[in-house]
């Protein structure tokens, strides 16, 4: 098994124990810190996140020209543009300390009607931790993007199990000492710091890795721009679907109502991470297919492939949190937080578009394209930021769902289809085709979804777990008989072996 496949494996492992620890570890933090305090972590966070963009799109740009000096055998150059890659993320460091430093001042102007005095000062706190928090980070990113370039996904993804499993012990630990956001926030920094450095010696040690600075190499420095600046465009305008109606609603409403739409926050990055996983493991192939210079018949293959595969995932999860969405977050949560639900399925619906069309993500990266998707991506941001703001005020969470899902129904759904079959020879046509015949046979789970509810009831979460069970089985055997094609059957058969050599 190579490591792409190991990579994608413990991946969906990751998540499974993410899923696992979500629904026990969320109920307890909320029971030790309380919907306020919980929704006060939740609000720094989103605000700390859109200090993650400083990263430039660093990322997909190291990854690209590593694979690219390594596959020319480049080494001397390969050396010199680690070392100014390193310089770079020093600089970002800086950077982020001097604007974190500056919106510190300015955190009593900006929550002063929708916080307490109380909650004003744990924010400030929480805040400080947090910027140390993303300048280890930053420290680390360099050494994740020759890991993933290098498809080093055991020890990648490996570590993240550990850090799964290991966080919310810790953090529930420190929850009988001092049952507060600011807690958490220290155990998952201590954390975070150790993986950072564990990367660092695993690239140095393993992998071997030696970074030189002899130049400022222009050519490179362009080159890594041109995306980088895309990225970075694409990055800003993510916060702002992700991050910003929680501070729109924290500034309007308060932590309460920030509480309920984290909890849609987590579900739908949750199932965003469902996608963009196979997508992040394809992209050092999709680089180095375009590097050889494949035809783009290929990579339109590739598109179609990988597209479906996501599609039978994304669609089983998406039917079933449709049918059994509202029963499973009152479980969880309790009768509160109900508007998760409605937030969610807004969301998710027209974000599943773009979530199974990501390999063209990757391809548009590796062909250094990518500035297209950063300018739609601009226009739809500015777009959902306009009609966010009236509609939270008149509706609430529901208001700003109902903006995001419409910005990313333009975006994805409308703008950037035309782009992938105009641009990039992506048989469009074809794939919404196919989707579309999954579709159908997905509408019938859905209702046998329907059926079990009318059958064993609501309420009960062993009737839940039931269901569940019925209903995935049910889904597999229809897509077997009705939708898959004959390699995807062949996928399936082996990934069954390979679970069973491994139980």
């Amino acid at each position: 098994m190579n490591q792409r496949s190991i990579g994608i494996g413990l991946s969906y492992i990751n998540m499974i124990i993410q899923t696992i620890v979500n629904f026990v570890y969320v109920p307890i933090l909320l029971y030790y810190m309380g919907q306020s305090e919980y929704g006060l972590y939740q609000l720094m966070g989103s605000i700390i996140a859109y200090f993650s963009v400083m990263d430039f799109g660093l990322t997909a740009s190291t990854i690209r020209l590593y694979i690219k000096y390594k596959i020319e055998n480049n080494f001397k150059l390969l050396e010199n543009f680690l070392a100014m890659t390193q310089r770079i993320y020093f600089v970002i460091c800086l950077i982020t300390l001097i604007i974190g430093s500056f919106v510190y001042t300015f955190l009593d102007e900006i929550f002063k009607t929708g916080l307490t005095n109380q909650e004003l000062i744990s924010a400030k706190y929480i805040f400080i931790l947090l910027i140390f928090n993303m300048i280890i980070t930053f420290m680390g990113m360099m050494y994740r993007s020759i890991i993933t370039a290098n498809e080093k996904f055991l020890f990648m993804k490996g570590i993240e199990t550990i850090q799964l499993v290991l966080q919310p012990f810790a953090v529930i630990a420190m929850m009988q000492i001092e049952p507060t956001a600011l807690a958490m926030v220290f155990v998952m920094t201590v954390i975070n710091l150790i993986l950072v450095l564990m990367r660092m010696y695993y690239c140095h040690c393993k992998l071997k890795i030696i970074i030189k600075y002899s130049f400022w190499d222009k050519d490179a420095f362009k080159e890594m721009s041109k995306l980088a600046l895309s990225v970075f465009i694409v990055t800003i305008v993510d916060q702002i679907f992700w991050k910003t109606n929680q501070v729109i609603l924290g500034i309007i409403s308060g932590t309460a109502i920030v509480a309920v739409y984290s909890i849609s926050s987590l579900i739908y990055m949750n199932y965003m991470a469902l996608s963009t996983t196979i997508s992040g493991i394809y992209l050092p192939k999709i680089t180095k297919m375009v590097a050889s210079r494949v035809s783009n018949k290929i990579l339109s293959n590739e598109f179609l492939r990988i597209g479906r595969l996501q599609y039978y995932l994304l669609g089983l999860v998406l039917s079933g949190f449709f049918v059994f969405g509202k029963e499973f977050i009152v479980i969880w949560t309790n009768e509160d937080f109900i508007d998760a639900y409605y937030i969610t399925l807004i969301i998710i619906t027209p974000f599943t578009v773009n979530l199974i069309q990501n390999i063209g993500n990757c391809i548009m990266q590796a062909k250094n394209v990518y500035n297209f998707r950063a300018y739609v991506y601009a226009g739809t941001g500015l777009f959902n930021i306009a009609i966010a703001i009236p509609l939270a005020v008149y509706y609430g969470a529901i208001g700003c769902a109902f903006a995001s899902g419409l910005s990313l129904f333009i975006s994805n759904g409308l703008i950037m289809n035309w782009f992938f079959e105009k641009y990039l020879k992506i048989d469009i046509k074809l794939f919404w085709k196919q989707i579309s015949c999954i579709t159908i046979k997905i509408l019938l789970c859905s209702f046998i979804g329907v059926i079990l509810n009318y059958l064993f009831g609501i309420g009960s979460i062993v009737f839940l777990v039931i269901k569940l069970l019925i209903f995935v089985i049910s889904y597999l055997i229809i897509m077997w008989l009705l939708s898959f094609n004959k390699e995807e059957k062949d996928l399936f058969i082996k990934f069954k072996i390979k679970i069973k050599n491994i139980l």
